[in-house]
């Protein structure tokens, strides 16, 4: 499809983070239509310009109004029969498709989610065109950094395309020489491996570049030097490879011999922005643990007490009475998770909501407010090698012994005994088990990512969001949305099994 009035949009998105993020410091006679020339005409512009787009990708896959909270109860790790955010009618059953209709109450779900990517995306690219295009050198006290704001802009660059390619099925690949008059949408396999060459991009350069650190206000509560920005970038790649997949088909075909040299480059600490409840908050973790809101589906619970019962039955009439709480050698079923006796929820909307347990490893998040909440864990990076061993040398050794490590959160906060995996399923069930338990509201969609590779969304869910309605009004395209039967490629068509033997449901709109 081609994005006829794209150039339009955009510029405007350009120009709005151009007020945003450098007003303060300039006088633009035109905010609607500033001269870029003008605009970054200092090198404290450039910097300014490209240090606030991290906060606007953050901000964008963290919002309440994006996707996150949606993703995380389609994937039955979050539970929740309120309206909010399209947590319910995404989640409903039998699961119906994402209404992209620009009057639906929730359009905001999909469209913040784009907006943001694409504003982020804007203000690196303005950057790159001062800088690779025309050749502009950034240097500010006397220290030369322009090979460090490229190797910034093209961490941007990857994240807002590789994000763009793990939430929508299709997007645009823009460049800072993109030439917008002949855009067209791209499908998200192609914008996924854009983002994962400006990666590349981004690590070439770093490796090129003298030592730097990322001045103030780029990462809030970080000065990331050049080599922790370099493990950063590498764990992300690897995260966005990882993520990917639609279906397991395209799991095995991922390049996990890449993911396993990315991972092992990456971080090996606990990547934990500062929130400062003004600029930088994280509404995935405050509304996914905040009382009274979303609960753990018990799929996750059943996953730690195998006895437990992974769904809530349907009539709300427990067979053997209500299971009461679970019990686990786990020690995070006490310390993460707090058992309610009690519901809040609906019964019109569906027993199916209903849990017996919430989150509560973030309160804390909740009550200061102004503190550091994780973003990507070195556990979570741990588990890639352990997952790339697995997949592209059958390393189930390798896999075991960091599964065992002592260091590790499967030891040190769930106190775990040791394992021995005699197989490959073995080995890759282990490190799911972790993926599922540990890394819960780490980020935006990180379970819906996992459980969408393996085929084990409920039958009937999205797989993917479309290009927002809004969008297409503008471009003036005809809208279309994510619906209909299951094919396994944009709807799926597979479903998940509790421990107990509890299947989910495997009907599509009551067929």
């Amino acid at each position: 499809m081609k994005n006829k009035l794209l150039k339009f949009v955009y510029l405007l998105v350009v120009g709005f983070g151009l007020v945003t993020y450098s007003c303060a410091d300039l006088n633009v006679e035109n905010l609607n239509d500033p001269d870029t020339d003008d605009v970054l005409a200092t090198p404290t512009d450039l910097i300014k310009l490209a240090g606030g787009a991290y906060r606007i990708w953050s901000q964008g896959i963290n919002e309440y109004d994006g996707p996150g909270l949606a993703m995380a109860t389609m994937a039955d790790q979050l539970t929740c029969s309120w309206g909010n955010a399209a947590m319910k009618d995404l989640s409903s059953e039998p699961r119906q498709g994402f209404n992209n209709d620009i009057t639906y109450s929730y359009a905001p779900v999909n469209r913040v989610f784009w907006n943001n990517m694409y504003s982020a995306l804007s203000q690196v690219n303005d950057v790159l065109k001062k800088i690779d295009g025309d050749g502009t050198k950034v240097v500010e006290n006397g220290q030369d950094m322009t090979m460090m704001l490229q190797s910034w802009c093209y961490f941007i660059q990857g994240l807002t395309h590789g994000y763009l390619g793990l939430v929508f099925d299709q997007a645009n690949i823009i460049d800072w020489d993109t030439d917008l008059a002949t855009l067209e949408f791209q499908p998200y396999s192609d914008v996924v491996a854009a983002g994962v060459a400006f990666l590349d991009k981004a690590l070439t350069t770093i490796d090129a570049a003298p030592d730097f650190t990322l001045p103030n206000g780029f990462i809030s509560g970080y000065n990331l030097t050049k080599a922790e920005l370099r493990q950063l970038v590498s764990s992300f790649e690897a995260r966005i490879l990882v993520s990917a997949p639609r279906n397991a088909t395209e799991n095995d075909a991922v390049d996990w011999s890449k993911v396993l040299s990315l991972a092992q480059n990456g971080i090996d600490w606990d990547f934990e922005p500062y929130m400062d409840d003004i600029s930088w908050y994280d509404l995935i973790k405050t509304y996914g643990v905040y009382p009274g809101w979303a609960r753990i589906d018990h799929r996750i619970i059943n996953l730690m007490d195998h006895d437990y019962p992974s769904r809530w039955p349907d009539d709300n009439v427990w067979p053997n009475g209500d299971p009461g709480e679970a019990n686990s050698d786990d020690a995070r079923l006490t310390s993460d998770f707090e058992f309610l006796s009690s519901q809040d929820f609906k019964p019109d909307r569906g027993y199916y909501h209903f849990s017996h347990y919430r989150y509560q490893r973030y309160d804390y998040y909740l009550s200061e407010w102004t503190t550091t909440v994780p973003y990507f864990l070195a556990w979570e990076n741990d588990l890639m090698i352990a997952e790339a061993l697995v997949r592209a040398n059958n390393d189930v050794a390798g896999a075991t012994a960091i599964l065992n490590d002592p260091n590790g959160a499967r030891k040190a906060r769930g106190g775990l005994a040791d394992v021995a995996p005699s197989s490959v399923d073995e080995a890759l069930d282990l490190i799911f088990y972790e993926r599922d338990v540990e890394l819960i509201l780490t980020t935006s969609g990180d379970g819906f990512f996992d459980m969408r590779r393996r085929d084990m969304l409920q039958r009937g869910t999205i797989l993917h969001f479309p290009v927002p309605a809004a969008e297409l009004e503008i471009l003036g395209l005809d809208n279309y949305t994510i619906a209909g039967p299951p094919d396994g490629e944009n709807i799926s068509n597979g479903h998940w099994v509790g421990y107990d033997g509890l299947v989910s449901p495997i009907d599509w709109n009551g067929k």
